[in-house]
């Protein structure tokens, strides 16, 4: 049985209220509540988090556990990487978690994040081609079968 041991998520909690009435746009939101969560050193930051968010802010919606570990790694993949992350910003919150959960390293996912901004693909189209390995196979001057 999992037992939580108590932590003192007040500090986190008090940012998370000062990034939802920033009235920043979704992707920026995510982003900095990811960084949020990954500066905890402790294993159920995002849950504790994604809890909060969920209490708090009942008809806000896109803030669960599963989501919040999304963010944490969406921050961490384009943290040291602005050209990356300029690019990623441009994209809805399910392009973005796609390319994270699908590319394996930064230049398959800048490959995809390109493709994806310069093809105006759907979750679903982009799930295919990177399922099809299309950016092995493609540059980005050539349009994909």
């Amino acid at each position: 049985m999992n037992v939580r041991k108590p932590i003192d998520y007040s500090a986190m909690f008090a940012a998370l209220d000062t990034l939802m009435t920033a009235e920043m746009p979704q992707m920026e939101l995510y982003r900095e509540i990811g960084r949020l969560v990954s500066g905890r050193p402790e294993k159920g930051a995002a849950v504790a988090a994604a809890e909060y968010l969920c209490s708090t802010y009942p008809d806000a919606s896109g803030f669960s556990p599963r989501n919040l570990r999304r963010m944490r790694e969406f921050y961490r993949a384009y943290a040291d990487n602005p050209e990356l992350l300029a690019l990623a910003l441009k994209l809805g919150w399910t392009q973005n978690a796609a390319i994270l959960e699908e590319c394996e390293d930064s230049r398959e996912r800048a490959w995809y994040l390109r493709a994806a901004l310069e093809r105006s693909w759907t979750k679903a189209e982009l799930l295919g081609q990177v399922q099809a390995g299309v950016w092995l196979q493609s540059t980005l001057d050539e349009q994909p079968d």
